[in-house]
C-alpha cells in the first residue's frame, strides 16, 4: 500500500516514473508524477548544497564559527561549533526530540528566526565538537538562519536564486501553511486499517531542515546538477560525498555508506530519508553508474529502504522477492482482534521470514500510535470519573 511518486534513473537518464494511490482523499486525487510532496529531511542535501555555494561564493568559511557569523551565539554552549561541523552533523548541538513535548506544543507555533534559535542556543552540547556524530535538525536550522544573516536574503529565496532556477527545479519551494501551492498532495497518517490527517507543523521551525516540497523529477535535476558540477566545483562535491564517521559516515548533507542490496551485493551510495507530518521521502543516489532512486509519499509509515532495496534489485539484474510487511498485518489485526492477538502474530510472522519482513521504523511508528491510543483512553476514564 504506497501512495507516492517513484522515478529510477540510470547512465544519467529517467528509465522508469510512476505514480500511485492518493494526493487527496477527501476528493479522490489521484497522484501523478507531477504531484509536488512535502519532503523533510531531504531538504538537507539541499541546504548542505546552497551552504557550499555560498563558501564558493567566498562569503562563508567552513572553519568559521557560528559566534562569527551569529554574534549572538557569541557567549552560548555553540559559539566555537563550525561550519563544517553543522554540515556534517558533529556540532554537538542536541535535536529537538530532547523536548519531550516538542510536538505539539513547539511545532505547532509561529517563531521568528530570532524566537527560534531561542528555543535551543543555550541547551547543553552533547559531546566536544568535532568528536562524534550526533543528528541535529537545529544545526540545519542555525545553517540556514546563518546564510541569511550573510546574504540579507530569505533562506527561501536564496535557494530559489542559487540553485532551482539555475537547473530548472520550477516546481520546487519552500512551504508555508498559508500558501497555495498547486497540485501539492496531502499528508496522511496511516493507522489500525485506515487513514488519518496528518498533524499541523508550522514550517517556521523547519527552514534548512525540512520546509521544502518537491518533485520526482525535480529532485532528478537536483541529482543530474550535482554529478555534473553546476552548482558546485569538484572539490567541494567530493568534500560533500566524503564519508564521515562510523557508523554514520555522514559527510556534507549526505549518508554516504556502501549500499547492500543483496546478501551477496553492494555499492557505494549517497542518500538521504526525510519525514515530517503526513509524507516520507527517500533519495539514493549511486555515482558509479549514475544512477538515482527517489520515492516522494504522502502517507506514513511506508518501508522506504524496502521499496528502494527492491528497485535496486531490479535495476541491477537481481531476482525480487516480494515479502509482505509485518507492520501493515498488525494494524489489521490489531483493528479487528485487538492488541493481544495482534502481538501473537507479529511473533510468527517475524519468525518467518522468507514472507514477512520487519521494517523497524513503521513498527516503532505503530508503537507510538498504540501508546497515544492508550494515552487517549487513559484521558476519557479519568474525564469519567470527574
Amino acid at each position: 500500500m504506497f501512495d507516492g511518486s517513484v522515478l529510477v534513473a540510470e547512465d544519467g537518464k529517467i528509465i522508469y516514473k510512476a505514480a500511485f494511490g492518493m494526493a487527496n482523499r477527501e476528493w479522490n486525487i489521484p497522484n501523478t508524477t507531477e504531484t509536488k510532496f512535502m519532503i523533510g529531511s531531504v531538504s538537507k542535501p539541499l541546504t548542505a548544497t546552497l551552504m557550499l555555494i555560498q563558501v564558493q561564493k567566498g562569503l562563508i568559511s567552513l572553519d568559521k564559527t557560528i559566534s562569527d557569523y551569529l554574534p549572538e551565539f557569541s557567549k552560548k554552549p555553540a559559539a566555537k561549533v563550525t561550519i563544517s561541523q553543522l554540515l556534517s552533523h558533529t556540532s554537538g548541538i542536541p535535536n529537538y526530540d530532547i523536548i519531550k513535548d516538542f510536538f505539539p506544543r513547539i511545532s505547532r507555533q509561529n517563531f521568528t528566526r530570532e524566537e527560534y534559535v531561542k528555543v535551543y542556543m543555550d541547551s547543553a552540547l552533547a559531546f566536544e565538537p568535532g568528536t562524534k556524530y550526533s543528528y541535529s535538525s537545529w544545526g540545519y536550522f542555525t545553517l540556514g538562519y546563518i546564510m541569511e544573516s550573510v546574504t540579507g536574503k530569505s533562506y527561501s529565496q536564496l535557494m530559489k536564486e542559487d540553485i532551482f532556477n539555475k537547473i530548472g527545479m520550477s516546481n520546487s519551494g519552500s512551504y508555508f501553511h498559508t500558501q497555495v501551492v498547486n497540485k501539492r498532495a496531502t499528508g496522511y497518517d496511516y493507522s489500525f486499517g485506515g487513514y488519518t490527517s496528518a498533524d499541523f507543523r508550522n514550517q517556521s521551525n523547519t527552514m534548512g531542515t525540512g520546509d521544502m516540497y518537491s518533485t520526482v523529477e525535480d529532485i532528478f535535476k537536483f541529482h543530474i546538477a550535482l554529478t555534473n558540477n553546476t552548482l558546485l566545483n569538484k572539490a567541494l562535491t567530493e568534500e560533500m560525498f566524503t564519508p564521515g564517521a562510523r557508523p554514520a559516515q555522514y559527510g556534507y548533507g549526505w549518508f554516504n555508506k556502501m549500499f547492500k542490496y543483496t546478501s551477496t551485493d553492494s555499492i557505494a551510495s549517497n542518500f538521504h530519508l526525510g519525514t515530517t507530518e503526513g509524507f516520507l521521502s527517500f533519495m539514493r543516489r549511486i555515482p558509479s553508474t549514475n544512477s538515482l532512486i527517489v520515492i516522494l509519499c504522502n502517507s506514513a509509515p511506508t518501508d522506504f529502504f524496502g521499496i528502494t532495496e527492491n528497485l535496486a534489485k531490479v535495476l541491477y539484474n537481481k531476482p525480487v522477492h516480494l515479502k509482505q510487511p509485518v507492520h501493515k498485518a498488525v494494524e489489521k489485526l490489531i483493528a479487528e482482534q485487538g492488541a493481544i492477538k495482534a502481538v501473537e502474530e507479529y511473533k510468527r510472522m517475524k519468525a518467518d521470514s522468507v514472507n514477512y519482513y520487519v521494517d523497524w521504523i513503521s513498527i516503532n511508528f505503530l508503537a507510538q500510535q498504540l501508546q497515544t491510543l492508550k494515552d487517549m483512553k487513559s484521558q476519557e476514564s479519568l474525564r469519567k470519573i470527574m
